[in-house]
């Protein structure tokens, strides 16, 4: 059975990047402790500290949907919709082989 890997792209409004850190950073180590999860990882743009990536790796699509019930990434998502210069993008794979 393959996982289900997630590219989340965040796009900062200008003024907002330590929050968006902030918020994100928050997320994951209650992440982890999630029994699905296999990876949360954080990941800031190189040249452009308005633009974090967070690459997550789950067992299964139920595992994907409890995390979204979880109540600390419901109380992020209004947090992340007022600090966000676009709606963050969610981007689903999963491993060839």
């Amino acid at each position: 059975m393959s996982t289900l890997t997630l590219n989340v792209r965040f796009l900062a409004k200008p003024g907002q990047e330590a929050a968006l850190r902030e918020v994100l950073q928050g997320l994951i180590e209650p992440t982890l402790t999630e029994a699905g999860n296999i990876r949360y990882e954080l990941y800031l743009h190189p040249t452009d500290q308005a633009r974090m990536v967070l690459l997550e790796e789950w067992v299964d699509e139920q595992a994907l949907a409890d995390h979204f019930e979880t109540p600390y990434l419901k109380e992020a998502v209004p947090v992340l919709q007022e600090i966000l210069a676009e709606p963050f993008q969610i981007r689903r794979f999963t491993e060839i082989g």
